[in-house]
């Protein structure tokens, strides 16, 4: 009996839910790696992107979850080498990055300002390199937090945002060692989403 009481409460949260899904693009703010040690070349390149879905909730809240993929490469160069030259034991990877948040909607008359909380996961993929014994986790959790503004046109929402992750644990390395995943992660993405 109670179960047939809740059947028109569910009907009015799932018809005012909003379902939309595309694309986010952006740069990290900051290096995945840190090398202090002479020697060492770390390169996160400048550009981050992935598939996007939100489902809108009643009360202005909205639930978020991204697909991020990131490249980053790092290797050794003895001392004399070319700062340009690719280091012979280079190694180049891939990492993927799955945050889920929980948004806030702010009141706007043609933008809507949001805030946002969440967790996020990530995994080291596709390792192509001679040394990878830097590898420590090929995964890792953390939180984020993140603001940015939202403004319709139509169907489609674009949605600038700044986000910082900071990661329970590193990737690569140990805090003290000569090649390292950094903690916290800033970014700047742009949401396109219909």
């Amino acid at each position: 009996m109670k179960a047939l009481a809740l059947i028109p409460a569910i009907a009015g949260l799932t018809s005012a839910e909003t379902f939309s899904f595309g694309m986010k693009i952006g740069i990290p703010m900051n290096s995945l790696l840190t090398s202090a040690a002479p020697g060492f070349t770390v390169t996160t390149h400048r550009y981050t992107l992935g598939p996007t879905i939100e489902m809108d909730l009643p009360l202005r809240f909205a639930v978020e979850a991204d697909l991020i993929y990131k490249r980053l490469e790092y290797g050794f160069a003895p001392s004399g080498a070319s700062a340009t030259q690719t280091p012979p034991n280079a190694v180049k990877a891939s990492r993927w990055e799955l945050p889920v948040l929980l948004k806030y909607k702010l009141a706007g008359r043609h933008f809507h300002p949001f805030l946002e909380a969440g967790a996020s996961f990530n995994r080291v993929v596709h390792i192509e390199g001679m040394n990878v014994a830097e590898l420590r986790h090929r995964g890792t959790k953390g939180i984020l937090v993140g603001t940015g503004v939202e403004k319709r046109l139509g169907r489609l929402r674009l949605t600038p945002e700044a986000r910082i992750t900071r990661w329970a644990d590193r990737n690569f390395g140990v805090h003290d060692a000569p090649l390292r995943s950094n903690l916290t992660q800033a970014e700047f993405l742009i949401g396109v989403t219909f």
